[in-house]
């Protein structure tokens, strides 16, 4: 009999913890928010990044933002950078953005994804954070679908490095006059404050472009730091690729005219601000051709992280 009366006040004190703690939670401001863990559904993440490019426009599905809205997505990126995901949910809603945790079904990998809010369409981008400790890269892909493939290269760098931010244009390079909607030529996007705030924090950036075989018919790939074609970054970035097999045109070297990145703005905001900035054209064979593609990723990647 002692035995029941024991396990009975034990059931009606676990009972009322409940409770209190349920209360609390109702009561509390922001307690019911802190048990949420952001989830999403889970993606094979190279497949969905394809799928979002090929549903680009080349004639229409950009709005250009405003500063405010700039402001307030890059502070929520850096929040989740700061390790504080939550805090970028009221950030970003009030500018039709969201925040949630997926898992890439092909790794197990759990990142945090920012992106538009499924209502909305205005062609800003997403950007994909991975949790795992230091930021160990930046990868920007301005042009999905314009430059075709170019977003599966951005996603499969991605998985493997650890530690990594992606991002990726919303909408195609010609969505919009005046070159709008190119997000390697104008600094009033999304795409360009999320680039600046990588290159603020000293986040090495690969930003990754296609080109035709034909434009430079000896290279498989072509490397530069921008307007002053060279860099001690680019040049260890193009050695990964020559070590790995790779056909490299040097912008500094013999010239891969059209194709050097003389006039991108984030190329251009490195200079002018300090930090390390590799731009990688790729050529059309090794974006389409499974073994040279994943030598040029693997190449990448290593150089990331260091090995």
């Amino acid at each position: 009999m002692k035995h029941s009366r024991t396990a009975l006040w034990v059931s009606t004190g676990v009972v009322a913890v409940t409770g209190i703690v349920a209360l609390v939670l109702l009561l509390v401001p922001g307690a019911a928010d802190k048990r949420d863990d952001l989830a999403g559904s889970d993606i094979d993440l190279t497949a969905d990044i394809q799928e979002f490019a090929q549903r680009m426009s080349a004639e229409s599905g950009y709005t250009q933002p405003s500063p405010a809205e700039r402001k307030a997505i890059g502070e929520g990126v850096e929040r989740v950078l700061d390790g504080k995901p939550l805090e970028a949910k009221t950030a970003l809603a009030a500018v039709g953005y969201t925040i949630s945790k997926r898992v890439d079904t092909a790794t197990k990998r759990t990142f945090y994804e920012v992106a538009e809010s499924t209502d909305r369409s205005r062609g800003w981008g997403r950007i994909l954070i991975d949790p795992a400790g230091t930021v160990h890269l930046g990868i920007e892909v301005p042009h999905p679908k314009a430059d075709q493939g170019s977003e599966r290269l951005g996603a499969d760098l991605f998985r493997k490095v650890p530690g990594s931010v992606l991002v990726i244009a919303g909408a195609h390079r010609r969505a919009a006059p005046d070159k709008q909607a190119d997000m390697a030529h104008t600094n009033e996007s999304v795409f360009e404050t999320v680039h600046e705030l990588l290159a603020q924090r000293r986040v090495p950036v690969m930003q990754l472009h296609g080109f035709r075989n034909e434009t430079a018919p000896d290279s498989d790939a072509v490397v530069s730091a921008g307007p002053k074609l060279h860099s001690p970054y680019a040049e260890r970035v193009a050695q990964r690729l020559k070590d790995a097999g790779v056909s490299v045109c040097l912008s500094w070297v013999t010239g891969c005219e059209g194709l050097e990145a003389t006039t991108n703005v984030q190329a251009q905001w490195v200079v002018a601000h300090g930090g390390d900035f590799a731009h990688i054209e790729v050529s059309a064979d090794a974006r389409f051709t499974a073994e040279l593609s994943d030598r040029v990723v693997s190449a990448l990647a290593q150089e990331a992280v260091g090995r």
